[in-house]
């Protein structure tokens, strides 16, 4: 009941009347916001590893403190990010600016960076190693030195580094075991894929800077796994199935290091294999389960094992993302968690228990919970916001990052049972002196009436009901999204205060396809994207049309990706009814999209040159009759630049006038103090056409 009395009341964030502070797009936007030091996290430096435990909250910081200090004795201009123990006095540390030491706090010396230029590293369970990519190589780093796992360098094959286009859940390339005696990792052959011309305008001359960018329809990369030892130096790689249209996914380790899980998916993303392999030798063991689905299967988090047998795994068979126990041994299976809600994640588990996040208290918001082996859950969080959880390696203690829409941040330390130890931090309102919006929860539904549609709504500073104001719709919309959720504010942007400081109205609406709602609700964009997305939106227009502060005359709209995608859509598909928009690294055709992403929503263009042909924005740009800003990156390797280069070539063929914008030497989101110049350019073309 209190959820509903949440849901249906508005968050009035004022301060007294004569709060006179204004935000700027300088202290708003990321690149030059203040308030980013509030911008609510789950902070995995809350503790240190130490041994292969976790040492306490105070004592991590009071030892991160310590590190400092020994770098800056030791002549080192550098600042600890990372740290990872080998004991109680030598860590490895990974400084803000990229390098790598070791420390010896008992010596107070410092060894010579191990590694200069490398991407992130990964530490080892027992922080006896770290795992290192540097230039498509991949490195084993000790207590004494580094050893190059890849012998050679191959001609695009590259080592360690995430695979898939990152997709599947993938954001790295290597996987330690649990005692870290070996490390598994990917191995991606991109020598088969097309080389995408990108173009470095730094040079006198301009120079071609060329990446591997495999579209929807075309050739794949192709994956294989390799096993290595860190005390024999030796490489196994696992004999899996044919690497051609096939994805690796989801790795992990046994309980005891004997075996490797891999979740292997066909082409069609159609179709689940779990598999396991001995990682000693390789060898191909058996086929725990698979999983199949009429439009994609899509697994995001690996199997967590509770001992040597027993793993968690994280399945939508029955409609919604719950919780599976499975027995490695013998293959038997039971559900943990049901229910019509989604696990979001997992934490850890113990012998017993298997530490969760969840939306169990509703769609907007994000629990912590705890499940036994028998289905009993336990909430350990409030039930109300959004928590993230950080727990130490025996899942006894965990850090509570939360938030609200009525507080920015609470940050606790918590026992295994969710009692209370420690409060860390809090921040109520990062904004004390500013002059705020009103934030609105907004309920509607789908435009086929099964759904409901969470929508925000924030009124401008200072609102007078009686007056009527211009709207900027801001829409994103596609797959793995929420822009609205119980977070502070509802999870309103920074620069979305300044705007409605500036007079706007600023509406945002999660329509069917966006995430953890449900199979029903998120696959039904299958082969069509952007039909079912822009009926839900247009209800979202309806509902801004009924409001009577609402200029209907005047309402805009915006989006980035697929949001700008979206946009255009939107203004193509509904002429007339937005004033103007802008559309920032739009997908204008999805055959030009990237392999994984394009064909597990869409099937490939030859399979589906229909659903292909109706959403592409190209076909569609002769009927823009408002004004439409587009925005690119000129090296976007995401949503590459041919996309909107293809949009103006037919825009000048079908006689439409839209403008255009490019930003130089940024891929698909404009970063850095640039990207004050880009909401810059946002609000002076809504201030021409909205204002």
């Amino acid at each position: 009941m209190r959820h509903n009395i949440l849901l249906a009341v508005a968050i009035l964030c004022c301060v007294s009347a004569d709060a006179q502070n204004k935000f700027t797009l300088e202290n708003t936007v990321p690149g030059g916001s203040e308030f980013s030091a509030h911008r609510p996290s789950a902070n995995r430096g809350y503790f240190g590893q130490l041994s292969g435990e976790y040492i306490s909250v105070d004592d991590s910081e009071s030892r991160k403190e310590e590190i400092n200090s020994v770098l800056q004795q030791s002549g080192k201009p550098e600042m600890a990010f990372l740290m990872s123990w080998f004991d109680k006095n030598k860590a490895f540390v990974y400084s803000y600016s990229g390098l790598l030491y070791v420390v010896d706090l008992k010596t107070k010396t410092v060894a010579d960076s191990i590694m200069d230029i490398f991407d992130d590293p990964d530490f080892s369970y027992q922080s006896k190693y770290a795992a290192i990519t540097s230039q498509g190589n991949l490195y084993v780093c000790g207590n004494k030195g580094k050893e190059r796992v890849n012998r050679q360098k191959e001609h695009g094959v590259v080592y360690g580094t995430s695979v898939h286009r990152e997709e599947f859940g993938i954001t790295k390339g290597t996987f330690w075991a649990n005692k870290s005696q070996k490390l598994a990792f990917y191995r991606m052959d991109e020598s088969m894929v097309a080389e995408y011309p990108k173009v470095d305008i730094d040079e006198r001359i301009a120079t071609e800077d060329p990446f591997r960018y495999p579209m929807a329809g075309e050739t794949s990369h192709e994956v294989s796994v390799g096993v290595y030892d860190v005390d024999s130096k030796s490489v196994v790689y696992l004999k899996t199935t044919s690497p051609i249209n096939r994805y690796f996914t989801n790795i992990a380790w046994s309980g005891d290091d004997k075996f490797i899980l891999i979740a292997e998916i066909n082409r069609e993303q159609n179709h689940l294999w779990m598999n396991v392999y001995n990682a000693e030798n390789g060898n191909f063991v058996k086929t725990l389960f698979e999983e199949q689905s009429n439009e994609w299967v899509e697994p995001c988090e690996p199997p967590v094992f509770i001992d040597n047998k027993q793993f968690v795994w994280i399945s939508e068979r029955d409609g919604f993302k719950h919780l599976y126990l499975y027995n490695i041994e013998n293959g038997k299976c039971s559900q943990l968690t049901k229910g019509n809600y989604c696990v979001t994640g997992i934490y850890g588990a113990s012998k017993n228990e298997v530490f969760f996040q969840c939306n169990k208290s509703g769609y907007l918001y994000r629990d912590i919970c705890k499940v036994n082996l028998k289905g009993a859950v336990t909430m350990l969080s409030d039930g109300l916001g959004v928590h993230h959880a950080t727990f130490n390696s025996n899942c006894t203690q965990f850090v509570d990052v939360s938030t609200s829409p009525s507080q920015a941040l609470k940050t606790t330390l918590r026992g295994a049972d969710g009692k209370l130890i420690k409060l860390i931090k809090e921040v109520k309102t990062p904004y004390e002196g500013f002059n705020m919006p009103e934030v609105r929860l907004v309920n509607l539904k789908s435009a086929d009436g099964k759904f409901s549609l969470s929508g925000r709504l924030i009124l401008p500073v200072d609102f007078d009901s009686t007056k009527v104001y211009p709207v900027i719709d801001y829409v994103y919309g596609g797959p793995h999204s929420q822009l609205v959720d119980g977070s502070w504010l509802y999870s309103t942007s920074y620069w979305m205060l300044y705007f409605a400081q500036q007079g706007y109205i600023v509406f945002t609406m999660d329509n069917r396809g966006t995430e953890f709602r449900g199979v029903e609700y998120e696959h039904c964009i299958h082969r069509q994207l952007g039909e079912l997305e822009m009926q839900d939106q247009m209800e979202g227009v309806k509902y801004l049309k009924s409001l009577s502060y609402v200029d209907n005359n005047r309402i805009g709209v915006m989006g980035w990706s697929f949001g700008g995608f979206m946009t255009i859509n939107l203004l193509t598909t509904y002429p007339g009814v937005f004033k103007a928009g802008v559309a920032g690294g739009p997908v204008c055709d999805w055959q030009y999209y990237e392999v994984m992403y394009g064909e597990r929503y869409m099937d490939t263009p030859q399979e589906n040159p229909e659903g292909y042909a109706k959403t592409a924005v190209v076909n569609k740009i002769g009927n823009l009759k408002d004004r439409l800003l587009v925005i690119h990156g000129d090296i976007d390797n995401t949503v590459v630049w041919q996309h909107s280069l293809m949009l103006l070539k037919k825009s000048v063929e079908s006689g439409v006038i839209l403008d255009y914008f490019v930003y130089p030497g940024h891929e698909h989101n404009v970063m850095g103090r640039d990207r004050v110049h880009l909401y810059q350019k946002i609000e002076r073309y809504f201030e021409d056409f909205l204002k």
